[in-house]
């Protein structure tokens, strides 16, 4: 599998023959997110969808707190922070938290939320300090050496500490059936995809042993099918998700509402059929940090 992207001249897509991974070759990092990617100027989604994501960010935030005695208070850091409201719910459930957000908009989001410094690069300014938990929620496919992300994650892991990811599923039922009109494709944004197999095999050839994998299918998977759906004959892309950050405006976009309000319960159907037969949209994984191998000692035999 393809660990990081191809570089070239043009976007296009590299696909490893061996696994299926994809990788966007020669996107530029700067367009791929305009202004209203973030959302409003306080949160990346409102109104019922922002209700939603802190709901899922809660329940991920106790599933994490769920692994630590409950006298302890364990310091968690987020690669990718974006607005924060991960962050906020940990600090609810006792976490002592930390983070880095590379794009100024969502990082001043989550200075203001959270009332501290958010870092702009991975780590930066740490003295070497271990995390009790390292989160990287769907980010891997954003960035161009996910290897080198993942590595500087178990670095800063404490020996017994905890990685938490989610990513998308290259092998999903909805990703083989709409193909480039795929939602959760994004292209220019996301450049690293892989099936779900071929990420777990990367995550352990990256210093860590999974434990525990999560299904999202009614977080991402019904907005996934519907979407994709309207993709295929809308000539904008994706634009259910962007209504969903920036509000449904004009008489086009209270149609798509409709027309979206109308698919749900099929997309929850067919999301729930896909999760069933371990083909869901995304997932996220649990790992534990491989132990350090030790170098082998040499004995010298005297006469």
């Amino acid at each position: 599998m393809a660990d990081s992207p191809a570089k070239g001249e043009h976007a296009g897509t590299v696909v490893c023959g061996g696994c299926s991974t994809q990788v966007l070759a020669g996107c530029e990092p700067e367009s791929a997110y305009p202004d209203d990617y973030y959302g409003s100027p306080t949160a990346k989604f409102s109104g019922v969808a922002g209700k939603a994501r802190r709901f899922w960010h809660s329940r991920r935030a106790k599933r994490l707190r769920d692994r630590f005695p409950a006298d302890a208070s364990p310091v968690l850091y987020d690669l990718g922070c974006g607005d924060g409201e991960f962050l906020a719910a940990c600090r609810d459930f006792g976490f002592q938290v930390r983070g880095c957000e590379p794009v100024a908009r969502p990082r001043h989001q989550a200075a203001q939320r959270l009332q501290c410094e958010i870092d702009e690069t991975a780590f930066a300014g740490d003295s070497g300090g271990h995390y009790d938990v390292i989160t990287v929620w769907q980010v891997v496919e954003h960035v161009a050496d996910p290897t080198a992300l993942l590595k500087a994650a178990r670095d800063h892991l404490s020996p017994d500490g905890i990685l938490a990811m989610s990513t998308v599923n290259l092998d999903s039922v909805q990703a083989r059936l709409f193909g480039s009109h795929w939602l959760h494709l994004d292209p220019p944004r996301h450049v690293w995809v892989a099936p779900r197999r071929a990420v777990e095999s990367f995550v352990n050839r990256c210093g860590f042993d999974i434990v525990s994998r999560v299904w999202n299918h009614l977080e991402f998977g019904p907005v996934g099918y519907v979407d994709s759906a309207i993709n295929l004959v809308d000539s904008r892309r994706d634009r259910l998700l962007h209504c969903l950050k920036n509000g449904f405006h004009g008489f086009g976009d209270k149609c798509l509402w409709l027309l979206a309000a109308a698919l749900t319960p099929l997309g929850i159907a067919l999301s729930a059929a896909e999760t069933a037969i371990g083909r869901s949209a995304t997932f996220e994984l649990y790992a534990r940090r491989q132990p350090d191998v030790a170098p082998a000692s040499s004995s010298q035999s005297g006469s």
